[in-house]
């Protein structure tokens, strides 16, 4: 059951984020010119609001019941169903976990960054469909998330799982909210825009349906959103002091690489936003080689904000939150965040445009992988892996910057780095702690073609430097070259 969560999380939200592609036919406005900043409220919200006829908010106490009730479902169908040991709870499991407390648990990277926040995103649109905002539906995700590990699992209540279901599940869950809601938003809506919203979040699709849409529905936004694919060569080293040169020497690699991938963005950076996630940015790359995959997935919404526009050039800052993954054969790496980050766009002249993000933030959760099993396993017999990964907190750093020449072509540079320190009691027992300094960086460079198409030069980098109590430092570089296809949909 929990491999299928992984499985499922995955598969539909990456899948439902392509799904939902977005070439209007109404009269509702078109995904419009980037800047633009009124045209959303002035046509793609009236006309959603007065088709829907959006009613108040339900009594809180029905969300509440429909969260509780998802807690019951799921322990039903692992107990009784697929009958699950660790669903077999009882009085004694109860009263230990709430006298005994938190531990953090030991489960595969895929349930408990992917898994669990898709979970989570189930209870968040439970309370964001009857009505509430971000932050109320946050606490609904946080109570269903609270109710699951004290009374549905055998396992010692974790706090991770805590986390990752809350803040994950709702940043999961109102991205896929609003995409959802805004095939709704056209005037006549077919079978197929029923049809995605229905794919990208059915309880809430549902709940619409069987007892009315509600207030604070976010209704139309413009959206960006292209699709990638290409290959090209993929080549990196692992590099630990405690091996000989020979070893060294040998851990080199290199193969030939393919890759799909696609880019959304949500709403308009140079616009004031009212809620949050009124703009977003999904990213996804997945990565194939002979060595394996590597299935990277990058979020960020905006949070609250103070715009200022003149022309065509703005400057904007901001709060945002941030849930990154690397997952795959050759790294393991999730995080959620929270932080700053300032938004600066500037026509140089007729031609020229540049912008830059940077974004420092606060890492609530991380995890990088854990890579000295051979030398763990020298030191004790009975050895045998729990956990492949660490939990930490830290700190990350993320900067864009574009430069397009119009009508021509644009380069885009954008690294992310992120420094963590074991979570402290968190390691599993044969573990130790310390230090992970994880950096990503891409270089595009794309030239413009008919048909909204480019074409593209893609140079991108990944470095891994581990520093831990009880065995020697170790560090991991991987690059890939490649050229792409990009589609403008």
């Amino acid at each position: 059951m929990k491999r299928l969560h992984i499985q499922i999380a995955i598969l539909l939200f990456c899948s439902s984020a392509v799904f939902a592609q977005f070439t209007e036919e109404s009269s509702i406005i078109e995904d419009t010119a980037f800047f633009s900043p009124n045209s959303i409220e002035e046509n793609g919200a009236s006309s959603f609001y007065g088709r829907m006829n959006l009613q108040k908010s339900l009594h809180p106490g029905i969300p509440l019941l429909e969260v509780l009730f998802q807690d019951y479902f799921v322990w039903y169908y692992d107990r009784y169903i697929i009958d699950k040991h660790y669903a077999q709870v009882n009085l004694h499991i109860w009263k230990r976990n709430f006298k005994e407390g938190w531990k953090w648990d030991d489960n595969d990277f895929g349930i408990n960054f992917f898994g669990h926040p898709y979970q989570g995103s189930f209870y968040y649109t439970a309370a964001r469909s009857a009505g509430y905002g971000f932050y109320e539906s946050f606490l609904y995700t946080l109570t269903g998330s609270y109710v699951w590990e004290m009374l549905c699992e055998r396992e010692y209540p974790a706090p991770n799982d805590l986390i990752t279901t809350s803040v994950g599940g709702a940043t999961y869950g109102e991205i896929l909210y609003r995409l959802s809601q805004r095939f709704l938003a056209k005037p006549n809506p077919t079978i197929l825009d029923e049809s995605r919203a229905f794919v990208l979040s059915p309880l809430a699709y549902g709940q619409g349906k069987i007892i009315g849409y509600r207030e604070r529905n976010p209704g139309y936004a413009p959206i960006d959103f292209s699709v990638r694919t290409g290959g090209g060569l993929r080549f990196g080293n692992d590099y630990r002091y405690d091996q000989d040169v020979q070893d060294r020497d040998n851990s080199d690699w290199n193969e030939e690489s393919a890759f799909v991938g696609f880019n959304l963005v949500y709403g308009r950076p140079n616009r004031k936003i009212h809620e949050p996630f009124e703009y977003f940015t999904v990213d996804f790359t997945q990565d194939y080689g002979h060595d394996g995959m590597l299935f990277h997935l990058e979020t960020t919404g905006k949070l609250k904000n103070i715009n200022m526009n003149s022309g065509k050039n703005w400057m904007d800052l901001g709060t945002y939150l941030h849930f990154d993954t690397f997952y795959g054969d050759l790294a393991e790496m999730g995080v959620n965040s929270i932080g700053l980050g300032a938004d600066v766009n500037i026509w140089l002249n007729e031609y020229f445009r540049f912008r830059m993000t940077q974004m420092p933030s606060f890492v609530l959760l991380g995890s990088s992988d854990f890579n000295y099993d051979d030398v763990l396993a020298k030191e004790d017999a009975d050895y045998e892996v729990t956990r492949t990964y660490q939990f930490s907190t830290g700190v990350s750093y993320k900067m864009t910057y574009e430069l397009e020449l119009a009508n021509w072509g644009l380069f885009k540079n954008s690294t992310a780095a992120y420094l963590f320190k074991t979570m402290p009691h968190s390691e599993p027992h044969y573990g130790t702690k310390g230090y992970d300094l994880v950096a990503f960086n891409s270089a595009n460079l794309e030239f413009y073609i008919p048909w909204n198409c480019r074409i593209g030069a893609r140079l991108e980098s990944y470095l891994k430097v581990a520093a831990y109590e009880e065995v020697e430092p170790m560090s991991r570089r991987m690059h890939s070259i490649s050229l792409y296809l990009r589609y403008i949909l």
